[in-house]
């Protein structure tokens, strides 16, 4: 557990910092200046036309020359950006998972698999695990909240403005080709984290956090999305070994033969819940099971669900993956 906590500290501790505390300072000149020009509008009226245009021009000039400045700096943090980013994905999905553990053994426990020396032992460490996870994650915030201080927004720190930047400044029309290379590097880090060691308790283990991917070329081009299929992937011994497909019909789930997808155990009722689709995508309903739903360890209602959403229906456990 020591050596995969190492590996998130050192992946984190690799994320380049470099040119983040230089952009801050430009950033705040850059906003003053900005500042300074909006503010001439309103005292235009007491000064000469060629006053007001002449030290217009002056601030816009030294804007302009802040901006050129600052451009490969916040290129190459953009870089780091989208690499925090996956790992910071990876590590909530991780931190998730943990819970997901927790939950388990308690659901095992009061089912009577564990006696009470036996649970304390297991959850002993699945806390151990749901503390270094939530420590590591908590360092990848931090480091995102600095890199959002030196830009304007969220947005700009985006890796695809990094093509965008390319893009505009060769004078070429933004392909796909240009975001996936922008994407790429984030792979570096995620080949380091691709693998966790087996724990008998942690089947969570198995999800892989997606890394972020580029917009699909029919986005880019306009075109109109279409309804894509998706599975619900078993996780545990428990959820069984079928992967069940869902198409556009209601797909019904629970222990009664009758349903789409049968699970047996405690906690799954006869008719326990269904996923409906719609233009919005898949959702799950609970159908006022004594146990519940849960999604991502929340228990829920009704739950629309994305791209690597974990579901729980008694002890079975289904990662829900689109196309």
């Amino acid at each position: 557990m020591a050596e995969k906590d190492n590996t998130w500290q050192a992946a984190l501790a690799a994320i380049d910092l470099s040119s983040i505390d230089a952009l801050r300072k430009l950033k705040q000149e850059h906003d003053q200046l900005d500042g300074r020009v909006r503010s001439m509008e309103e005292m235009k009226a007491g000064f000469s036309e060629a006053v007001y245009q002449r030290v217009r021009e002056d601030y816009l000039q030294r804007l302009r020359g802040l901006d050129d400045k600052a451009a490969p700096m916040k290129q190459s943090a953009r870089e780091q950006y989208a690499q925090l980013r996956t790992l910071l994905g990876r590590l909530e999905g991780e931190h998730e998972a943990a819970k997901l553990d927790q939950q388990e053994l308690e659901l095992r426990h009061q089912l009577g698999e564990f006696d009470d020396k036996e649970f304390q032992r297991l959850m002993k460490t699945v806390e151990v695990t749901v503390r270094e996870r939530a420590e590591a994650r908590a360092r990848a915030l931090e480091l995102k909240t600095r890199f959002l201080d030196a830009f304007s927004s969220e947005s700009e720190l985006d890796s695809t403005a990094v093509a965008s930047d390319a893009a505009t400044t060769r004078g070429a029309v933004l392909t796909p080709a240009d975001l996936a290379a922008a994407e790429a590097r984030t792979h570096e880090v995620a080949k380091v984290l691709a693998e966790r060691a087996p724990h008998k308790t942690q089947v969570m283990s198995a999800i892989n956090i997606p890394d972020a991917a580029p917009p699909p070329r029919a986005a880019l081009e306009g075109a109109t999305k279409v309804f894509s299929a998706a599975r619900l992937v078993p996780q545990n011994p428990e959820a069984g070994q079928q992967s069940f497909t869902l198409s556009l019909k209601p797909m019904s789930i629970g222990a009664d033969a009758g349903n789409d997808i049968r699970i047996a155990g405690p906690g799954v009722d006869a008719k326990h819940a269904q996923i409906t689709v719609s233009m919005g995508g898949f959702t799950i309903v609970d159908l006022g099971s004594k146990h519940g739903t849960r999604v991502n360890a929340e228990k829920v209602r009704e739950r629309p669900l994305a791209n690597e959403d974990v579901v729980q229906i008694g002890a079975a456990r289904f990662v829900f993956r689109e196309g």
